[in-house]
């Protein structure tokens, strides 16, 4: 376990006021990452200035202009990442200390190369006791995903060549917020996702200042997401197992027209 080498990707704006706290936690691990890399977004911020007093060899900062999805600074950290593991944490969010050496021991005894965890709730500056999700099972498979998203993204450690295989995060700003749920759905077309129900992320919750705050709703998200994934498997079906790709459009058929029969009682409501 001391050979591997974990690369961290913190995606980061205007983040100065919690960054401190993340990379801190990234870096005291149990399992130590091999380095941290800061993918900057823009920020206008004294995030670089939090870098270097930091003063940690490790920690290195990876500019950019700015984008407005934090899709683009995680694929360019990945791009110069030097790990043979990938972990995402956001940058307002933290890790427990034994996060990467509990979820590396379990990739190695299950023999998979893609996993997250639960995560505490911190609100108002305070960690509750309530997690993010309640998935009970130890894994996350494509069909699982169809239904909800139970992935943390903060929690997700993913090796390299599953990254090499299917792509970078989709970097449209239409995907705003919900861009790792797409992703998330192109990882399960490789392999199951092992979930660990124990929560070793702390997530702040801030709506106020969340990416989701534009409210965009479930149906929409579902819509974009036929159409992202539907141009993803066009581009890669040599790649991909076919049966996966059609179930989520059985799946996302029956979705449509439960959605077409709402509106139909709707106008008949209406003229009636």
């Amino acid at each position: 376990m001391k050979n591997i080498k974990i690369s961290v990707i913190i995606p980061t704006w205007n983040s100065e006021k919690t960054l401190g706290a993340t990379i801190k936690s990234c870096l005291n691990q149990t399992l130590p990452p091999f380095e941290v890399l800061i993918c900057d977004d823009g920020s206008t911020d004294n995030s670089k200035e939090i870098i270097e007093q930091i003063n940690d060899p490790r920690v290195v900062w990876v500019s950019s202009l700015h984008s407005g999805t934090p899709a683009v600074p995680r694929n360019n950290g990945v791009k110069v990442s030097k790990g043979e593991w990938i972990a995402f944490c956001d940058s307002d969010d933290e890790w427990i200390p034994t996060k990467l050496e509990k979820q590396i021991h379990l990739t190695e005894k299950l023999k998979c190369k893609v996993a997250c965890t639960n995560a505490l709730i911190k609100k108002n500056n305070i960690i509750t006791n309530k997690t993010i999700s309640n998935w009970s099972k130890n894994k996350i498979s494509f069909k699982n995903l169809l239904h909800s998203n139970e992935i943390v993204c903060s929690s997700i450690l993913i090796h390299k060549s599953i990254y090499n295989n299917i792509g970078g995060f989709p970097e449209e700003l239409k995907y705003k917020g919900f861009e790792d749920y797409l992703y998330w759905l192109r990882v399960t077309t490789q392999t199951s996702v092992i979930f660990m129900m124990e929560p070793l992320v702390i997530y702040d919750d801030h709506p106020e200042t969340s990416i989701r705050s534009n409210q965009i709703s479930d149906s929409e998200i579902k819509k974009l997401s036929f159409y992202n994934f539907t141009e993803w498997v066009n581009i890669n079906e040599k790649n991909l197992i076919k049966t996966i790709y059609f179930n989520y459009c059985i799946n996302m058929y029956k979705i449509k027209q439960k959605i077409l029969s709402k509106i139909k009682y709707l106008i008949k409501s209406i003229i009636k």
